[in-house]
């Protein structure tokens, strides 16, 4: 199944981040059950190592910290992909080494990559001029959002399921 491990948004950020997706006249805004900061997206996994990985988030033991949301992005360049806004708090990194770390002891193999922390607002996909154009307004106005911070006490594994109008997310456990 294909899996991911994420911070959850709680109840009360949900308005400010559907809030910087409403004026967005462009890409495909992501609903807002969806709204999450991956710390380790794992593709397609088998049950077994799962259920592996599982045991091993179990273990975790880590300090609540303070997100903050701030800095609207996109990834892609001149070919936008994805509009986000980024995560920033003292133990977001050392939360998501930890992770790594779990993941790499269920036997589970990642490619290394680069943490950037964020939450998607909005995918894209090949973009024409005019809604480049309704982006780069978008991120002229935008750009230097940033929303209160808020308590990190816990993340989840889900389940990510694609569907023709776009993923649909299940929690499968939360921890701690």
């Amino acid at each position: 199944m294909r899996a991911f491990i994420a911070i959850p948004m709680p109840e009360a950020v949900l308005p400010g981040l559907t809030a910087l997706q409403e004026p967005l006249r462009a890409g495909r805004p992501v609903p807002e059950e969806n709204l999450h900061l991956t710390l380790a997206f794992l593709g397609e996994t088998d049950r077994a190592a799962l259920e592996a990985l599982h045991e091993e988030l179990e273990t975790i033991a880590f300090a609540p910290f303070e997100l903050r949301l701030a800095g609207v992005d996109i990834f892609g360049g001149a070919q936008p992909t994805v509009l986000f806004i980024r995560g920033q708090g003292e133990g977001l990194k050392e939360l998501q080494q930890a992770v790594m770390r779990a993941v790499r002891r269920a036997g589970i193999e990642l490619p290394r990559a680069r943490f950037t922390p964020h939450v998607t607002l909005a995918r894209f996909n090949r973009p024409g001029l005019e809604e480049l154009a309704r982006l780069g307004r978008y991120l002229q106005a935008h750009g230097d959002a940033a929303l209160f911070p808020f308590p990190v006490e816990g993340f989840a594994l889900y389940r990510s399921d694609l569907h023709r109008d776009g993923a649909r997310h299940e929690m499968l456990a939360s921890y701690p």
